[in-house]
């Protein structure tokens, strides 16, 4: 079963083997796990089935981790048994987070010679147009489960950018269009087909980093602006963000920046949750603070991390369901100005 799931840096942090090292990194793995139990037991209560028990285990692993792990490394076999045995409990607590109520996971698989991840001034249109080994795939199940492909470009092109529709039976991503610019494409499951979708068409206007929304519509960032970031003399190409209606086939700019909006999703109470490059009226020039807005572009307002010099940038942030009334936990990327967005 396919759904819209968000959290989808907590469910790759997840799926991460642990590995048996005599390190003292190894009891900084263990603190970290016990931290995430902790949490998850004080938000979902009995709906997480890691009680105190093994949190006592691994609590024990985390003071001895060092030792236990040296003694295996060395051909103990009994300690080796004991680490195994270990990471296999740290492994299933982070799998048994009730927000990971689904069985397969869409993913993006790419080589490591070229990740496709923009410097945190840029967008897509400043990545290379080839040179990328990657493609779409469905992993289920999660824990140990096989990775089929689900679309592989033709040529050496960038796919990503995923977003899964609301009835999880079709996804729109981005990838270089017919006429050589970003375009934004959508794929139906049932059947594979791949189709782009016509929006600002044009010679020199890349289109990308598109979300569904509940209407029908569809929010999309785009280059049509044809305004470049100052401090980088204009190479860097700014999105704003539109909205498309399929319907009709109009088209309406929502947001009026002189530098980047980022990564639309949409929040539970149905607003629009992006990263906007706020560069007026304050006293640094790297803050890219999360904003939020109704769905037709009013009320613009911040969501998190007005005046604040840290974290400079929350990329590709998502939200989990609220585990608590006025609880909305966010997953995001952080980076400091001029690094990569990664």
């Amino acid at each position: 079963m396919f759904r819209k799931a968000f959290g989808c840096f907590m469910i790759a942090v997840a799926l991460l083997p642990l590995v048996v090292s005599a390190e003292p990194s190894q009891a900084t793995v263990f603190e970290a796990v016990c931290l995430a139990v902790e949490d998850l037991q004080r938000t979902f209560g009995d709906a997480y089935r890691i009680g105190a028990d093994d949190l006592s285990e691994l609590r024990k692993a985390q003071a001895q981790a060092a030792t236990i792990g040296s003694a295996a490394n060395a051909g103990d076999a009994r300690a080796k048994r004991t680490m195994e045995r270990w990471n296999d409990l740290a492994r299933a607590a982070l799998l048994a987070n009730p927000l990971l109520d689904f069985d397969a996971l869409i993913v993006i698989k790419r080589g490591e010679k070229q990740l496709g991840l923009s410097q945190n001034w840029e967008g897509n249109s400043s990545l290379p147009m080839s040179g990328f080994d990657n493609e779409m795939g469905v992993l289920s199940p999660l824990d140990g489960g096989t990775l089929t492909t689900l679309y592989r470009p033709d040529k050496d092109v960038f796919v990503g950018d995923i977003d899964l529709h609301f009835d999880a039976d079709r996804f729109l991503f981005s990838m270089p269009g017919s006429n050589g610019r970003w375009q934004v494409h959508e794929m139906h499951l049932a059947d594979g087909t791949v189709r782009e979708l016509s929006l600002i068409i044009e010679p020199d206007v890349d289109n990308y980093e598109a979300c569904y929304l509940p209407d029908g519509n569809i929010l999309f960032a785009s280059t049509a602006p044809f305004v470049g970031v100052p401090c980088v003399t204009g190479a860097s190409h700014v999105s704003n963000l539109y909205r498309y209606d399929p319907d009709s086939g109009r088209i309406r700019r929502l947001t009026f920046e002189q530098d980047h909006n980022w990564c639309p999703t949409v929040l539970p109470n149905g607003r629009i949750l992006y990263l906007r490059w706020e560069y007026s009226d304050i006293p640094h020039f790297a803050s890219r603070i999360l904003f939020h807005m109704n769905p037709d572009g009013t009320e613009q307002m911040e969501y998190y991390g007005s005046n604040s010099y840290w974290p400079n940038a929350l990329f590709y942030a998502r939200p989990s369901r609220a585990a608590a009334p006025g609880l909305l936990p966010l997953s995001a990327a952080t980076t400091a100005c001029r690094a990569w967005a990664s």
